[in-house]
């Protein structure tokens, strides 16, 4: 089984799609774990799950949780997109599920894994469907402070005020909830942040009739605190720079007293790739990666025409050993695609890296092992106190926080 760590991403979306009839069969089987840990199978007032209870738990498994439990609720992440819709009811039929009208994509693969795992196993082996996760890093001018505890509920109801100011102007609604769990394997701390977003207008059909349904989609985003490094990592499914800004704005201000706390600076170089050449992939003292390749560079020439280049290869080094050709150095390395096989996975898996601060990960749980490799080899830079001043602006949107 792959490297999997169900912390790692937000749960929440998927979990929100599923029949709470299907959702409650699939859970019971692990119901001695979660009721361990404070989760009830019992439904609410409502007539629902506490599904902001059940995401606590499988953001912070113990040691006790089912192997079978991880992997189903990473197959269902993986395949509960709507450009899969299609495929997954063919996969039914062919399992002799029933697909209900108003079934998810999430449903429909959670209703084909409690009649045949396997299936849907080499369902998703076969698409090899994996959705990346881009990181903006955003680094401290200061050494970390030490201990950094976990915020209480009322500081991150705070935060989630500040936060609705911003998404109010943006016409996002208010609402917006922060969860913070303790990642002290990793010596960080994550922050899920729910928020809404622009009302969207939909046709549908009911009974037979067209009409329209208005709703707010809901987002979870997550910002990672390092304790070691002193910096942010952000991952915002919108991409929106200006709500980067905010969440490093917000979380400065109400966390660390300063608004400006963090700032987008240097994070990443590339220039290893041309002062170690095929040694800068070396993995010896990294425990759970067996083998990286680098398998692209896109390449920016000094031009007036905006002159990228892209060359890609699935070994680099190796096609340029066979070529007898010399690492390229005429133009400026704008980013880099390495292939990293995982101890435990069956295939490698990509990350990118586009400095100065962006990187992006197949799976967002292979982020702490790519960062170690990125650390010791030369690609992180070492946080240097600003004397001149290196801090580099993106475009982000400036905050102003009263």
């Amino acid at each position: 089984m792959s490297t999997f760590n169900p912390r790692r991403f937000a749960q929440v979306d998927v979990l929100r799609q599923l029949d709470q009839d299907n959702l409650l069969t699939f859970l019971s089987a692990y119901s001695g774990y979660l009721s361990g840990r404070g989760f009830s199978l019992a439904s609410n007032g409502n007539g629902e799950l506490d599904l902001e209870k059940l995401a606590e738990i499988l953001l912070q498994p113990t040691e006790g949780v089912d192997d079978d439990l991880v992997e189903a609720l990473f197959l269902l992440h993986e395949l509960s997109d709507e450009d899969r819709f299609e495929e997954l009811c063919k996969l039914a039929d062919a399992v002799e599920v029933t697909v209900k009208p108003d079934s998810s994509p999430a449903d429909v693969a959670l209703a084909i894994w409690l009649k045949d795992p396997m299936r849907l196993r080499r369902s998703h082996a076969e698409v090899l469907v994996l959705k990346p996760k881009t990181y903006f890093y955003f680094q401290s001018e200061v050494d970390a402070p030490g201990d950094f505890d976990l915020p209480d509920e009322n500081l991150l109801a705070d935060v989630g005020a500040a936060m609705d100011v911003w998404f109010a102007s943006r016409k996002r609604g208010t609402g917006a909830r922060v969860f913070a769990f303790d990642a002290t394997d990793e010596n960080k701390v994550y922050f899920l942040i729910r928020h809404g977003m622009p009302f969207k207008r939909e046709g549908k059909i009911e009974n037979g009739k067209s009409s329209a349904v208005f709703y707010r989609p809901e987002f979870h985003d997550v910002v990672i605190y390092d304790r070691t490094s002193n910096e942010l990592a952000i991952f915002n499914k919108s991409q929106a720079k200006g709500e980067r800004a905010m969440y490093v704005a917000v979380i400065g201000k109400k966390l660390f007293g300063d608004p400006d706390y963090f700032i987008s600076r240097h994070k990443f170089t590339l220039d290893p790739l041309w002062d170690a050449g095929k040694d800068s992939l070396a993995i010896a003292d990294i425990e759970g990666i067996d083998e990286i390749k680098l398998t692209e560079l896109q390449i920016q020439y000094p031009s007036p025409h905006n002159d990228f280049r892209v060359r890609r290869s699935n070994d680099f080094f190796a096609m340029l050993e066979a070529a007898g050709e010399n690492f390229p150095k005429d133009g400026n390395l704008h980013s880099a695609k390495f292939s990293v096989k995982f101890t435990g996975s069956r295939r490698p898996r990509t990350i990118s890296i586009t400095p100065p601060a962006k990187a992006n990960y197949d799976r967002n749980e292979d982020a702490h092992l790519i960062e170690t490799w990125l650390r010791n080899r030369g690609f992180a830079i070492p946080k240097q106190h600003d004397e001149g001043g290196d801090a580099h602006h993106d475009g982000t949107d400036v905050v102003q926080l009263g």
